[in-house]
């Protein structure tokens, strides 16, 4: 599946979209006709998915990639689509959650920035960043997560990452 493809099946066409961030192609399936989107993990009811820097891409920007996935959907699909996410209950108002999402995200780089004013690791963050203990069963998907919101604000310039001679690496503003 390709972004832009449309597929007939269940006697409906339903055009892939793909969004990114979550994973690095997410297809969503979207029939405009009956106004439905099969959201999977891209937009969720009540929680954020999880947008994270993998060991297989360590360099990645993903919530940038995640961001302009949330405006993409925003544009192609009404408020009103009936949205089938992978986890909870179907809803309407897409965008209005697809705002929700991205403000959330937006707090916790600003929150990032507030504690950056001395060099940090990102294991160091978790207390601020997350509501919940971080513990060894949630420890690589907080970790993941926390790295997408630094490489966002390194890119964006408004953070700096240091390497120590361990090569742990300490963020800080800039």
């Amino acid at each position: 599946m390709i972004d832009g493809e449309h597929l007939s099946f269940a006697g409906h066409e339903w055009e892939v979209i793909v969004g990114r961030g979550h994973s690095p192609e997410h297809a969503c399936l979207y029939d405009e006709e009956r106004n439905i989107l099969i959201s999977g993990d891209q937009i969720l009811p009540t929680i954020s998915p999880n947008v994270s820097v993998w060991p297989t891409e360590p360099l990645a920007n993903p919530l940038k990639d995640w961001f302009a996935s949330l405006e993409k959907l925003k544009a192609r699909m009404p408020e009103d689509v009936l949205v089938l996410p992978a986890h909870g209950k179907p809803f309407r108002g897409a965008h209005r959650r697809l705002d929700e999402l991205a403000k959330e995200h937006m707090d916790r780089l600003d929150t990032l920035l507030d504690i950056c004013t001395k060099p940090l690791r990102a294991v160091d963050m978790f207390e601020s960043l997350y509501s919940s203990r971080i513990g060894d069963s949630n420890r690589i998907m907080a970790t993941g997560e926390a790295l997408a919101h630094l490489h966002y604000l390194c890119e964006s310039g408004q953070l700096h990452v240091e390497s120590n001679k361990d090569g742990v690496n300490y963020y800080r503003r800039t």
